[in-house]
């Protein structure tokens, strides 16, 4: 019997390993692939804006150009921490705390990000003769400075936290360099808790309101039928936006569940959770809000030596 539980347990050990060698072999062909596409799309995108002053001049692809940014800093600096993780990497704690400190607020500022488009959307629908007035570029760039307020102020207070009730010599040592790793305090957790919960609340709020007002806006119109369809478009690609961004704030509490576990399901989760709440819903929303606006994707294709003839 001792033999059948040995052999038992070493099979278990065995399965265990080679999932875990699958989940890494998903991250080093899926996950560096695809995030390489995405930068190079975003870097078209971003050159197709800043070479165009009619974007810059417009608060909706001010605001898009906000969006490619905060994505494209959250991305690189989330593949750059897990590949120190996959290659046993160790850095300087005040280091890693600096690149949690980054993904952490980059995070939090895409739902707020798309609240604020959310709201650009119902100012052009429901208010059309009060839109240029009320969403000004230098009231969105106003805008954009209070989002990263917003989306930072969980991470200051969370250094401030540490720095006053933990050791300070800490910070000179090397660590592996995990969101968990510079959890040192139970209250550092109960703020990211809280600011995830108020910030999904307050986006909430947000977007159904702005939805609802559209919809009736919309079904109040008369007369112009493209403009009730535009409307209605409008409508279900934001839904789909908030949809894909959304999902990410399933990451921390699937994490949660196993925080503080040297399990190997922990790690292969955290690969997991990567790709399919944090790169492919960030990977998708510029992509279905850039290629569907009619006037940005002519513009796109010129960045491209393949169209400039044929636009």
């Amino acid at each position: 019997s001792d033999d059948r539980v040995v052999n038992a347990s070493d099979f278990v050990n065995a399965a265990q390993l080679t999932f875990q060698k699958s989940i890494e072999k998903l991250f080093i062909f899926s996950v560096i692939p695809f995030s390489i596409v995405f930068l190079y799309i975003n870097i078209m995108m971003l050159y197709t804006l800043f070479s165009e002053a009619s974007f810059q001049e417009n608060s909706r692809y001010v605001l898009f150009t906000h969006m490619l940014v905060n994505d494209t800093i959250q991305l690189v600096t989330a593949v750059i921490m897990y590949w120190l993780v996959e290659v046993h990497a160790r850095l300087p704690f005040a280091v890693c705390n600096v690149l949690v400190m980054i993904t952490g607020s980059t995070y939090l500022n895409t739902p707020l990000n798309l609240a604020a488009m959310s709201l650009e959307r119902y100012a052009a629908i429901c208010f059309p003769l009060r839109h240029a007035e009320t969403c000004r570029v230098q009231r969105v760039w106003i805008a954009i400075v209070a989002i990263w307020i917003i989306g930072s102020y969980p991470s200051v207070i969370d250094f401030v936290s540490l720095c006053t009730l933990e050791d300070r010599s800490f910070f000179f040592q090397s660590i592996e360099c995990l969101r968990e790793s510079v959890i040192l305090i139970h209250v550092q957790s109960q703020i990211r808790s809280v600011a995830h919960g108020l910030e999904f609340s307050l986006v909430a709020v947000i977007i159904l309101y702005t939805y609802i007002n559209i919809i009736i806006a919309a079904k109040k119109a008369s007369g112009n039928k493209s403009s009730i369809s535009k409307a209605r478009k409008t409508v279900i690609l934001h839904a789909v936006q908030l949809g894909l961004c959304m999902t990410s704030f399933t990451y921390p509490i699937t994490e949660n569940l196993l925080l503080g576990t040297d399990h190997w399901f922990y790690r292969s989760l955290m690969i997991l959770n990567f790709l399919s709440f944090i790169l492919i819903p960030r990977f998708l929303t510029p992509l279905i809000y850039g290629l569907r606006d009619k006037t940005f994707k002519a513009y796109f294709k010129r960045s491209f030596s393949c169209f400039p003839h044929r636009i």
